[in-house]
């Protein structure tokens, strides 16, 4: 290799040019070199174990490298990470009533490493939100191995009986999930009102606020009855049938309501409360009520009778 004339007397090796004068190598690549060539034509020799050492690290790096081709490199990493103490040991659920700790378990999807690493926690988000009765959710990673979720569940309002399917639905009137049979049996949606009819649910957000400023009335009520799409009927627990009008039916249940807290009206012996003609409230008895009624005023129009008949008999 030929010398270079310059200030200092390098050679053409140390600057990294080629025998031909090519290009200089970037100085990486010569620092490299320089050090590669020191190990190679040091006299010392290895110690001991270092061969061995690099073979182990080849051989771990070929496991991992085949790994990460074949789609495993998340659960490498997982394994890895919970063996370096970053294991998800401590995962606390709070906010849950309806949805099981088993769901929300299977919907985290940690995975067999539990490695809070590899962990989306986004994706678990999205999962979770799939639940049924999950409004809302917030996961937060707490490093070396906690795992937070605290849910927001939606709210029941009613059950919404469309032919022979019942199904639980929020105020608005969306639905949560579907009405079993052990629901049936263990009474779990027993303080909730029905909703009755095509578009029940649709429109349940008409009837259920107004209800529910009367609370008293509101506690009373077993069903909310959609009648031709068009209007409500409202079926006491007592079974006793308030018929509301198409429009303005918000002003007419108020007054039912004021006249049952004014006068036990919805106590009596009556079927119905018909509201559908606007300014008048027609009252239908119930049959044993409509025939003591009727012997009531039968018995009342004979006594006008006789009292009519005697008062005659005296001015003759």
């Amino acid at each position: 290799m030929r010398s270079l004339s310059g200030r200092n007397g390098l050679t053409a090796e140390r600057h990294g040019l080629s025998d031909d004068g090519g290009r200089v190598m970037p100085r990486f690549a010569r620092t490299f070199v320089r050090h590669a060539r020191r190990f190679v034509t040091s006299s010392r020799p290895m110690r001991a174990g270092t061969g061995s050492a690099l073979a182990i690290a080849f051989v771990c790096a070929g496991w991992l490298y085949g790994g990460v081709l074949g789609g495993h490199g998340p659960a490498i990493v997982g394994s890895a990470a919970a063996t370096m103490g970053l294991k998800a040991t401590d995962i606390v659920i709070t906010g849950q009533v309806e949805t099981s700790d088993a769901d929300v378990f299977e919907a985290l999807s940690i995975g067999r490493s539990g490695s809070l690493v590899g962990f989306d926690a986004g994706d678990a988000r999205e999962r979770v939100m799939a639940l049924p009765w999950i409004k809302n959710v917030a996961i937060r990673k707490i490093y070396p191995g906690k795992l937070l979720v605290a849910v927001v569940e939606k709210r029941a309002a009613a059950v919404w009986q469309h032919r022979d399917v019942l199904t639980v639905v929020e105020r608005s009137g969306a639905p949560i999930t579907k009405f079993g049979i052990a629901d049936l049996i263990s009474n779990r949606y027993a303080h909730l009102p029905h909703l009755v009819g095509d578009r029940a649910a649709e429109t349940a957000h008409e009837i259920l606020p107004v209800a529910a400023r009367h609370e008293a009335f509101a506690g009373k009520v077993n069903g909310y009855i959609r009648v031709a799409d068009r209007r409500w009927d409202v079926e006491m627990v007592n079974g006793i049938r308030v018929k509301l009008p198409e429009f303005g039916f918000a002003g007419a249940l108020q007054k039912v309501a004021q006249l049952d807290a004014d006068q036990d009206l919805l106590s009596r012996q009556i079927s119905a409360v018909d509201l559908r003609v606007e300014g008048r409230i027609v009252l239908r008895l119930e049959p044993e009520a409509a025939v003591q009624r009727a012997k009531l005023v039968e018995d009342r129009l004979k006594a006008f009778r006789k009292a009519d008949t005697r008062k005659k008999g005296r001015r003759i």
